[in-house]
């Protein structure tokens, strides 16, 4: 982004003339008379010249009320300042146009044929011909061109109208109107003329050289739209607003259920895991009655003769070792048991000495766990 001294742009592109092409397509697709509907028209003086005498008049939206005409000899004997309570009067400075009407015979005026395409442009266009147009260069004089309403018959181009005042006729008579006034002169025009379009955005100093302050004269029916755009807005914007409201209350909700589910979580997964530890208790007392139930009936059904020295159980297979003496009818006496089956010596007796014998022999629980 690039700024200048009266210019804008943005990555090449001129918002300036951009903006000032926007406002003329709106002001050309509004139509006559609607903006007056809602702003009052700017009180205005018109500072006539003419032959002899130079004439000041309020310009009202119905008539014309002449305050003072002075000659020009007296203009140039009267003092700084002396009409202005007369220009003011019931007239606030801050909203007053000073308009500088030049005669008819220093004014210059041709009509040209230009492309339509500078139509928006007409100033610019216009500006490098002034040399061809006229004897002078362009900044000899104070000029505007102005779009004339007659149709060509060529849709491609467009009649404008020239108009140029010199400045060395117009700058003598706008420092004696502004020494006279004490207020500065907003417009240079000259006498209307028929055929051109938009008169009243005729002035030859290009733009206004006092503020317009628009604002400052919207009537009662500005106050109506504005009343009618606040409403519509708040009857937009209301129910936005009870949406956003719902959607907060709804995320609040949402948040406290979150928090919520996280508690359930994590209270179920301490559930999860006591319940794991109270499993494991319950298959290490499972295990333990089955173990205890086994010692039980071989203690019974043992012979104090035979010794044991280890068991193991795996699912329902039980192996047992030992030494002893009468080991041969120790088979019968484990198949004899309820709790036990299919008993056998799982490798061969050996003599350990003194009548004693080693053995290994397994057999089969007769009842499952759940039944122990």
């Amino acid at each position: 982004m690039r700024f200048e001294m009266g210019n804008l742009q943005l990555f090449g592109i001129d918002l300036g003339r951009l903006v000032k092409r926007w406002k003329a397509g709106l002001q050309e697709i509004t139509p006559n008379g609607l903006v007056d509907c809602f702003v009052s028209p700017a009180p205005a003086v018109d500072v006539v010249i003419e032959q002899d005498n130079v004439r000041f008049v309020h310009v009202h939206s119905a008539r014309s009320t002449e305050v003072v005409a002075l000659q020009h000899r007296e203009m140039a004997l009267a003092a700084d300042g002396a009409l202005r309570a007369d220009i003011l009067n019931g007239v606030k400075v801050s909203q007053l146009q000073l308009n500088l009407v030049m005669p008819e015979d220093q004014v210059m005026r041709k009509r040209i044929t230009l492309p339509r395409v500078a139509r928006h442009n007409l100033r610019t266009v216009v500006s490098y011909q002034i040399g061809r147009l006229t004897p002078f260069s362009v900044d000899k004089v104070f000029f505007d061109v102005l779009e004339v309403s007659a149709s060509t018959s060529n849709e491609n181009t467009l009649e404008v109208e020239f108009i140029a005042v010199l400045k060395t006729d117009a700058q003598p008579w706008i420092d004696q109107v502004e020494r006279l006034t004490g207020l500065r002169i907003s417009r240079l025009v000259v006498a209307k003329t028929d055929g051109l379009l938009n008169q009243q955005a005729l002035n030859l100093f290009a733009q206004q050289r006092t503020p317009n302050k628009w604002w400052l004269r919207l009537n009662r029916n500005s106050m109506l739209l504005l009343g009618l755009v606040a409403v519509l807005l708040v009857t937009a914007v209301v129910p936005v607003i009870k949406l956003r409201a719902l959607v907060v209350e709804r995320k609040q909700e949402i948040k406290v259920l979150d928090e919520r589910v996280t508690g359930l979580q994590e209270k179920r997964q301490i559930l999860e895991h006591d319940l794991a530890a109270l499993n494991y208790v319950l298959e290490q007392k499972a295990s333990n009655r089955e173990l205890s139930r086994i010692i039980d009936e071989l203690t019974r059904i043992v012979p104090d003769e035979i010794f044991i020295n280890s068991l193991s159980v795996q699912k329902q297979t039980v192996v047992i070792s030992g030494v002893g003496t009468g080991v041969v009818d120790l088979i019968a006496l484990l198949n004899g048991s309820p709790l036990f089956a299919d008993a056998k010596f799982t490798s061969s007796i050996t003599r350990a000495g003194e009548g004693q014998d080693i053995f290994t022999a397994s057999m089969q629980l007769s009842t499952a766990v759940d039944g122990l």
